[in-house]
């Protein structure tokens, strides 16, 4: 009788394991049957927010369902993080990250931080590199004449950047200590507010999106001297940091889409699959190149590698220069 009991008991585990294999594979096959939510931790018209808006719509076709985009800006993303982090996770809401939170998952270990780490990766989207410019007023034509002059007035060049852990923070913090120059960070609370001191040559070097200058080196305002990524970019005519001799230099705005811990995993590699497809196509390549963006592709495991080697490069620069992320 015991032997029965205990061969009814295991049978009906199985069953149980059984319901709920077919009930995720249930879920999966249906999804995604109603909108979804694509989170943004930066105000409408910032970059973050122009891809996450591309992307929207060039995936409603074929998930056949609207991806609505919802702007949760403040405290440098970890407000839409923590939304995010805190969701359903059933896959209708997910985060539209970019760079910078790597770069506050590297400086701090608070309750947004500890959100972003339990996130589940899901694909790379594009990325836009940093230009080095300076004001006609400095009158250096160059990097290396950008870093003589630097060395001769330690900590008298000044520099700004969209706000302190921003991707135009980090390539100058790292363009100093490879070059082993000191220049002085003028912090803005955006990208706006410091590109009209550094047009002014008020602040006059800056490490900014492509996006953000491209119009005023076209027209002299400013001078172009390299770019940030590891490789020339067809937007303008200047070359890389790594050309001029500062070695291992590979910064660039990058985004992402995560989801929360917990979403199931066939969830996760259908939206990564519909959005690397997404990628492939002609059209939206167009619509994010317009953008000064480029395609940066990743499967999820890859998206994840990219994260922690991320967390870890700008965790080393941090604790090397005992710089203060807030």
């Amino acid at each position: 009788m015991r032997n029965i009991a205990l061969g009814i008991k295991q049978l009906f585990g199985v069953y149980v394991a059984l319901g709920f294999a077919v009930g995720a594979q249930a879920q999966s096959n249906s999804f995604p049957n109603k909108p979804i939510k694509l989170v943004v931790g930066f105000v409408a018209g910032s970059a973050t927010d122009t891809a996450a808006r591309i992307i929207a719509e060039r995936l409603r076709a074929p998930l056949g369902q609207q991806v609505v985009v919802e702007n949760r800006p403040g405290s440098a993303s970890a407000i839409a993080t923590e939304m995010v982090s805190n969701s359903i996770a059933d896959g209708y809401t997910l985060l539209f990250s970019s760079s910078s939170a790597t770069v506050n998952a590297a400086a701090n270990d608070n309750v947004s931080v500890q959100a972003y780490k339990s996130l589940m990766p899901i694909s790379l989207v594009a990325s836009i590199p940093n230009i080095l410019v300076v004001h006609p007023v400095l009158g250096v034509k160059s990097v290396p004449e950008l870093i003589a002059l630097a060395k001769s007035k330690p900590k008298e060049i000044a520099y700004a950047s969209s706000g302190t852990g921003s991707s135009p923070h980090m390539s100058a913090e790292l363009f100093e200590s490879r070059a082993q120059i000191q220049m002085q960070h003028i912090p803005y609370k955006g990208s706006s507010q410091a590109m009209n001191d550094v047009l002014s040559g008020l602040v006059p070097v800056m490490f900014s999106p492509a996006s953000s200058v491209l119009q005023h080196i076209k027209n002299g305002k400013l001078v172009a001297l390299a770019t940030t990524s590891n490789r020339r970019t067809n937007l303008i005519n200047v070359p890389t940091l790594e050309e001029l001799g500062i070695p291992n230099f590979n910064v660039s705005l990058w985004f992402g889409i995560l989801a929360p811990k917990g979403v199931d995993n066939e969830i996760i590699l259908k939206l990564a699959n519909t959005i690397n497809k997404t990628l492939d196509d002609a059209e939206t390549r167009n619509l994010l190149a317009a953008q000064t963006m480029e395609v940066i592709k990743a499967n999820p495991n890859e998206f994840k590698i990219f994260i922690n080697s991320e967390i870890a490069r700008w965790s080393l620069l941090i604790k090397t220069n005992n710089l203060l992320i807030n």
